[in-house]
């Protein structure tokens, strides 16, 4: 494959230019004068027009390499001591420099560096950077958190567990890729999702809208969303134990340990999640019969058939901060769900009977390491999972709202065939993925960086369901699917590294075959047919972003690409548990995605301090895959390309925090998606397109957050929080004028109101929060007016343990 022989002559080229230059290293211990190791002293060393920066370690040692040899001062800075400047030369391969910093009289020690999240939203892509450690104390989901942020709407089909799409400036499903430190979600299996991951496990959130950055190498067209996960590497272990409306109860605990001798390093997490998801759903499309030949009634009646339950692990070995690798770690991930189903893909088709069952095995091996050769890093993760997963559905009884078996339907062409979706099954599908990712980047020089990124995945799925007839069951069916992406990219910063530039170029590769049973006709005499199917892609597409710091708090900043996103394998396959008819002839999306936005941050009025951050995108997309409810009944959903959509927008969050205590927020997002599809006579003739608006999709959201915290509350060393949260969701179009059989075609306006308080002790080792979530008790739609949960009560304990 030319994408190998490409990263082939990379390598080549960065092995074959590097220096020989008289180059040393600077490498010591610092410590307090209780000879204890000062742990992240930031350290920035000066001389010869270099500046580096770093900060020590668990055992309070640092290492500045590749130095040319001469004279340079080292200021080390710690927030418990006096500032410390010494001046060294460098004269040999390696210098020691040892120092002990001196007890400070001061009050306070300024430090001035930037954090991780400034640094990742100065790169130039339109970016939200979520941190999770205030709210891993409350009974939040992270799906909740990711709504609250601007251009962002998350759009769920019920309660927990149930299934979620991430809609970022318009672009929507899987547009919009998951990833967990960088590695594509799809690999972890559904019950290690974004719904069941606690917020105590993660660092941070990136939000990525329109273009993304080339490390994430997939074909995320329409954004991504990484979440960081906790990188341990002390001894800790942390639980939380939650519980709520709706039968609703979650733990998770995570913990890790460091030998700081050797540098190995084990570390893990689990979490259980229980939902009987029984709220009250009411409306047009809650109607039940109360015998044969009356009217429907419209009734208020509880979800009876939605239990959802999920257990997970992740548990890692290997070393971490050695001479050899900065990370070397062996992973397993085991996960299982079992989950009741309860309608299809609208509330009017409702099940009492129809459940499925999947577990998850992935094996891992992760590897990093800066400085690999001279200015050479690499990054390499390998991972293999298997996914088994089950289907039950065997039983004709046909139910209602009401909760209980009815009898008065006598409909020939439903439930006839002996199960409440279709046909009797018992489908057994294994899944097996193989994901493979490198990372290399050669440092030209601190102000010049190459990097060469690839993503490979590849896909199978066996199934078997016993409850076909033995000659149909033998045919077997075939899906494989391939998808490699290999991307080259080059990085600039400039004047005083005030501009920051990235170009980068993308190859796409993909390969699926199939081999699928289908039937001549619904009847007993029907002849089974093994439809083949094999198609292979290649393209290209490339972008850059670019950003400029008119002054420390003003930056502006743009990007732009043109982008393509494959067809996912379950969008092409199918998934009987999701009730997702395959779609073996999708073609792939692609869109010119464009950015323009600044930030202005941390103005300062007194006690006052404002941050304002807007973005404008357009999004030109054709062949965009949606997902639609489909058959008679509109029981099962299927993909679709849908052909040319453009969307122009604007997003914006404005920041206010009154002495650190006070904190209010205010995000909105607007755009404008319109079908610019042309439609033809019957003639043949093209009309005009209708220039209609995207269906079912929300364009217009805005939100509020307000946050209060007192400290020392009631007890010494104590915090209090209290906070809300408004969420308002324009009505959008919903679809056809049948959808559902309703005759609505508008999702009306929604608003939904949050709050709650946390308390944590002294010593920060122990958290108690209680949430009240959609205290109005509205009705609440996504996804084809799926209702979501009223009014819920929870609770969370979050302790320290070690």
């Amino acid at each position: 494959m030319y994408q190998f022989k490409i990263f082939f002559v990379f390598l080549f080229l960065s092995y074959s230019i590097i220096g020989f230059s008289q180059d040393g290293s600077f490498y010591g211990k610092v410590k307090y004068n209780s000879n204890e190791p000062a742990v992240s002293t930031y350290i920035v060393l000066n001389g010869n027009n270099i500046t580096k920066e770093t900060n020590t370690n668990i055992n309070g040692s640092f290492n500045f390499k590749d130095i040319p040899y001469g004279t340079y001062t080292i200021a080390f800075y710690s927030l418990k001591d006096i500032p410390k400047t010494v001046t060294v030369d460098l004269v040999s391969k390696k210098q020691e420099v040892n120092v002990t910093l001196e007890v400070s009289a001061l009050d306070e020690v300024v430090v001035r560096s930037k954090t991780v999240q400034q640094k990742i939203e100065e790169k130039g892509f339109a970016v939200n950077v979520i941190e999770t450690k205030e709210a891993a104390i409350q009974s939040i989901q992270i799906n909740e958190l990711l709504d609250q942020s601007a251009g962002v709407r998350v759009r769920q089909s019920g309660g927990l567990g149930s299934h979620a799409h991430y809609n970022l400036n318009g672009m929507t499903g899987n547009s919009v890729k998951i990833f967990i430190d960088g590695v594509p979600i799809r690999n972890f299996g559904p019950s290690f999702s974004l719904n069941s991951i606690p917020p105590s496990l993660i660092k941070r959130i990136e939000v990525y809208k329109g273009v993304v950055p080339p490390h994430l190498s997939d074909d995320a067209m329409g954004g991504a969303i990484n979440v960081v996960l906790n990188d341990i590497t002390k001894n800790e272990l942390n639980a939380s134990v939650s519980a709520g409306s709706f039968g609703t109860y979650r733990t998770d605990i995570n913990g890790g340990y460091r030998n700081n001798k050797n540098g190995f390093t084990a570390r893990g997490s689990a979490f259980i999640n229980y939902a009987d998801n029984d709220y009250e759903v009411w409306g047009d499309q809650v109607a039940v019969a109360l015998s044969a030949g009356t009217p429907d009634v419209y009734i208020r009646a509880k979800r009876f058939h939605d239990r959802y339950r999920s257990q997970g692990g992740k548990a890692e070995f290997g070393y971490t901060n050695v001479s050899w690798a900065d990370k070397f770690l062996a992973g397993v991930l085991l996960s299982n769900m079992d989950q009741q189903i309860q309608t299809g893909a609208t509330m009017e088709i409702v099940y009492g009977n129809r459940f499925t069952e999947q577990n998850t095995k992935m094996y891992s091996l992760d590897y990093a390491k800066k400085e690999v050769l001279k200015n050479l890093d690499v990054s390499a993760f390998a991972s293999y999972s298997r996914l088994n997963r089950k289907t039950i559905d065997t039983i004709a009884t046909q139910y209602s709202w009401l909760g209980y078996p009815t009898s008065y339907y006598n409909d020939p062409d439903v439930w006839a065939t002996g199960a409440e979706a279709g046909d009797p099954t018992l489908q057994k599908d294994i899944d097996e993925t193989i994901n493979a990712r490198t990372n290399v980047a050669y440092h030209i020089n601190d102000n010049n960086t190459i990097q060469l990124n690839h993503l490979l995945n590849t896909f199978t799925r066996d199934s078997d369901d016993p409850m076909l007839p033995a000659a149909e069951n033998a045919l077997k069916e075939e899906r494989k699917y391939l998808k490699s992406i290999l991307t080259l990219s080059f990085e600039n910063s400039a004047f005083d590294e005030k501009l920051r530039t990235s170009v980068f170029g993308k190859s796409y590769y993909m390969n699926r075959a199939s081999k699928l049973r289908t039937r001549s006709s619904n009847t007993s005499n029907s002849t089974i047919i093994i439809e083949e199917n094999n198609i292979t892609s290649n393209d290209f597409g490339f972008g850059g972003s670019i950003s400029y710091s008119i002054s420390p708090k003003l930056t502006v900043f743009g990007s732009a690409e043109k982008a393509l996103r494959l067809p996912e394998a379950n969008e092409v396959f199918g998934n009987v548990a999701a009730n997702l008819n395959a779609s073996v002839n999708l073609k792939p999306e692609h869109s010119n995605n464009y950015n323009l936005g600044f930030t202005y941050d941390n103005l300062k009025l007194k006690a006052h301090t404002f941050g304002v951050t807007a973005n404008l995108f357009i999004r030109d997309t054709e062949d965009l895959i949606m997902q639609f409810p489909t058959g008679s009944n509109e029981e099962f959903f299927e993909n679709s390309n849908i052909g040319k959509i453009y969307t122009e927008g604007i997003d914006f969050t404005i920041d206010y925090n009154f002495k650190e205590r006070l904190f209010f927020s205010a995000n909105s997002s607007f755009f404008n998606a319109r079908d610019y599809n042309v439609t033809y006579d019957v003639n043949g003739n093209p009309i005009t397109p209708s220039y209609e608006r995207l269906a079912n999709t929300p364009y217009f959201t805005m939100n509020y957050n307000l946050k209060f915290n007192t400290q020392n509350f009631i007890q010494k060393g104590s915090r209090l929080s209290t906070y809300s949260n408004l969420l308002y969701v324009h009505d959008f179009f919903r679809g056809s004028s049948v959808l559902g059989g309703s005759g609505k075609t508008v999702i009306p306006n929604q608003v939904s109101f949050d709050a709650g308080f946390a308390y944590t002790f002294p010593k920060n080792k122990v958290s108690l929060s209680f949430d009240v979530k959609n205290i109005l008790n509205n009705q609440l739609f996504d996804n084809y007016a799926l209702q979501k949960p009223g009014r819920g009560f929870y609770g969370k304990l979050s302790f320290t343990i070690l």
